[in-house]
């Protein structure tokens, strides 16, 4: 149970810390954990819809075209027409989100750079492959 637990904190932490930086700029408002669930998967999913997002969320569409509305209206999000079928729209968080976003990450990238430094190819091959385990189970 000490994997579990060390693997909860650590996702407890990584939340906490990126709605605490979100936060301490005004420019985005007081952003939920629901919102910044949102950016994140707008953020690392290519040409993600609001279709797409109530799919990976299991929630009403009507529910994610509130909230992506409400973080269009914040700037936060950019809302494209589809060149193709203007019933959909194409979602990407804005540039100045994206660079926050480098900028929170620069922690996570040193402390990757340690591990690289410390440990062997073999173990971050194994510590990847857990990770990967951990995913399929956690889908």
């Amino acid at each position: 149970m000490k994997l579990l637990h060390a693997l909860d904190e650590f996702y407890y932490e990584q939340i906490l810390k990126n709605l605490r930086e979100m936060n301490q700029n005004k420019v985005y408002g007081n952003l939920t954990y629901n919102s910044l669930l949102y950016l994140e998967i707008i953020l690392y999913n290519k040409n993600c819809t609001a279709s797409f997002l109530a799919d990976t969320l299991h929630v009403a569409r009507s529910a994610v075209t509130v909230k992506v509305n409400e973080l269009v209206s914040k700037g936060i999000v950019i809302k494209t027409p589809s060149s193709t079928d203007k019933r959909v729209s194409y979602l990407t968080v804005s540039p100045e989100i994206a660079d926050d976003y480098k900028q929170m990450d620069q922690p996570l990238n040193q402390a990757i750079a340690e591990i690289e430094e410390r440990f062997s190819e073999t173990e971050i091959a194994s510590f990847i492959e857990m990770l990967g385990i951990i995913r399929k189970h956690h889908q």
